[in-house]
């Protein structure tokens, strides 16, 4: 270091605005004729000892304390207010030393610790230094394209970055132009943009047949010697980058969202929200993509479409908070994880070649096993039951299948695609946006279809249950304001749930309860004064009591009312009646002729009809 102080001030050397710390010292380094590992040793080097903690690669960055920043900055004639303001990285940490005195410097790797980064644009650092150097800086997602040299700017873990041309495509050179002018004119353009950016990177992992836009970009970008398999890995941003930009700019137009909605209901998949995908397909120029997104249940678009419903619902900030988040199961894995997994997919059974792969982030092999726990118990309750529309208090085999079950849907959003499919193989609607009640009504209801076959709307309903047929009839009635897919479930059924021609309500047998009612009325004589709604009234009063006053409703003047020939029976036992209250119902006795002929049976009744 004494050699270094000697010489320090020979040189000045400039920060690039927002570059790496340990780029910048590399400068410096190359600038002296020392290597990045000999200058660090030189400035962290007191008594003889030095203090560098951390392992260096191509793309580690450096924290500084205090005294090492000091020597820096003699080092390069560059003031400390001018480092602070050009280095992003250049006062986050303070490493601690044997003393607080002491330089320190501490070398970081990987996502967690390190921001996004890229090498910086060949020629732009020329013309700013005027010297041929690589440098390194940080990156946001609208930095990526040097729109001056046509350049895109890509990081490659374990190294210095590489920079890609872009005279072949360039839509990705107006796409970087309309994501600067996304940015002026919406204040949600960042956020929109971490959203888009999982939803095509959501379409790039499904590598659908019909894509030939991307594979075509892809070809045009990739370096001369570059293994095809590892470039698809590293090229992923730039070959969606166009697309994601497009998508962001309709996330976040104010009117596609007010219409992101299904008439007031969440959505059970995207093909309920047939705007959405339409001006998605045409907006992307791919016609294809509405048959491809229409039956789609999970992933970062449906996810954002449910929470733009539930927004609309209730515009707090908690709302807005949560339509702009991206689960962890729905972002795509690190360029080093992805570089790993690539590397033993080639390297087969080649153990020693192939790096361990690592556990996506975000995720435990606990949860995954306490799933597995819990699917298998899912699977034997579909099995027997034909759905997974559990109560919250069900029990499989003495496991909670129900408040497991609960907990699934509540995280079904930010759920991992293997986890939904598992779900969705046992039962299709495993989550729906109306109750699990009534799933599980309709459950009974095909079984009735299964077995006894089709139903009768016109006729009430006959042969199901009680309650199934009332079940039914209100779904008929209620039909313009059900789901749907609820409206498409009950197609299936052939309710006639939606149709133009009337639907009965399905009613209780009463044949047996009006003959012992009528009984219960004759037995009761001519003489004696009764008040229907007496606690002590003989064997037969609750049945006269509800269904006495039903006939009699029915016999004030209705036009065109169905008489049964119970209630003429009922006519012939007693004719004549008095109210003295809307809580007592008066039968009197008669010693008229009209009485006597009733109860001789010369009444005048309709044909079929016995006194």
């Amino acid at each position: 270091m004494g050699k270094l102080l000697l010489a320090a001030g020979a040189f000045r050397v400039a920060p690039l605005q927002g570059e790496m710390t340990l780029s910048f010292l590399g400068r410096i380094a190359d600038r002296y004729g020392l290597t990045v590992r000999s200058l660090l040793s030189a400035v962290t080097e007191v008594a003889g000892q030095q203090d560098v903690v951390g392992a260096l690669r191509g793309d580690s960055e450096v924290f500084l304390n205090a005294s090492a920043r000091d020597r820096v900055a003699a080092l390069c004639r560059v003031p400390q207010v001018g480092l602070r303001r050009a280095l992003p990285a250049w006062t986050r940490e303070e490493p601690l030393g044997p003393s607080k005195e002491w330089p320190a410097a501490r070398l970081a790797n990987g996502v967690e610790t390190v921001a996004a980064w890229g090498p910086a644009c060949p020629g732009c650092v020329a013309a700013r230094t005027g010297r041929v150097a690589p440098a390194r800086v940080y990156l946001a997602a609208h930095q990526r394209v040097c729109p001056r040299h046509r350049r895109w700017l890509m990081s490659v873990p374990g190294s210095g970055g590489r920079v890609i041309g872009l005279a072949k495509c360039p839509e990705v050179v107006q796409g970087h132009e309309d994501h600067r002018r996304l940015l002026r004119r919406s204040p949600v353009a960042v956020s929109a943009f971490e959203v888009a950016a999982a939803v095509t990177d959501w379409w790039w992992a499904q590598k659908w047949p019909e894509e030939t836009t991307w594979p075509a970009r892809l070809c045009a970008t990739v370096p001369e010697g570059e293994e095809p398999g590892r470039w698809r890995v590293l090229a992923r941003g730039l070959v969606t980058y166009p697309e994601t930009v497009a998508v962001a700019g309709m996330l976040v137009d104010q009117t596609m969202r007010r219409r992101t909605q299904v008439r007031g209901h969440l959505p059970f998949c995207l093909g309920d929200l047939p705007v959405l995908v339409s001006e998605l397909a045409r907006c992307l120029g791919r016609p294809w993509l509405t048959d491809r997104l229409k039956s789609c249940m999970d992933g970062p678009l449906f996810a954002w479409a449910h929470q733009c419903s539930k927004a609309a619902e209730v515009p707090d900030g908690d709302g807005q908070r949560l339509l702009w988040k991206v689960h962890p199961a729905h972002r795509p894995l690190p360029l080093a994880d992805e570089l790993a997994q690539h590397l033993q997919e080639v390297a087969g059974g080649e153990a020693a070649e192939a790096l361990p792969l690592k556990r996506r982030r975000g995720h435990s092999r606990q949860a995954d096993e306490a799933f597995e726990a819990g699917l298998t118990r899912a699977r034997a309750y579909a099995a027997a039951q034909g759905h997974l529309a559990t109560r919250a208090d069900t029990l499989q085999d003495g496991f909670p299948l129900g408040a497991w079950m609960t907990n699934q849907r509540m995280l079904r959003l930010g759920m991992p695609a293997w986890r939904s499919a598992a779900l969705r193989a046992l039962d299709p609607y495993w989550d729906t946006p109306w109750p699990t009640l009534w799933q599980r009504t309709y459950h009974q209801a095909r079984c009735h279809v299964a077995e006894q076959g089709p139903l009768d709307a016109r006729g009430g309903f006959p042969g199901t249950g009680l309650s199934l047929g009332e079940w039914l009839y209100l779904q008929c009635t209620r039909y313009p304001d059900l789901h749907p897919e609820q409206q498409r479930l009950l197609a299936r059924l052939g309710s006639g749930a939606g149709q133009e021609d009337p639907v009965l309500p399905r009613r209780r047998e009463v044949l047996p309860q009006s003959s012992a009612a009528c009984g219960g009325v004759r037995g009761r004589g001519t003489v004696r004064l009764y008040n229907l709604r007496e606690p002590s009234s003989p064997r037969h009063c609750s049945m006269v009591t509800t269904w006495v006053p039903a006939v009699w409703a029915r016999s004030e003047g209705h036009v065109g009312t169905t008489w049964s020939a119970s209630d003429w029976r009922l006519l012939a036992a007693g004719p004549s009646r008095t109210r003295t209250g809307p809580q007592a119902l008066i039968w009197l006795s008669h010693s008229s002729e009209t009485t006597a002929r009733h109860w001789n049976g010369s009444a005048v009744l309709p044909s079929g009809v016995s006194p």
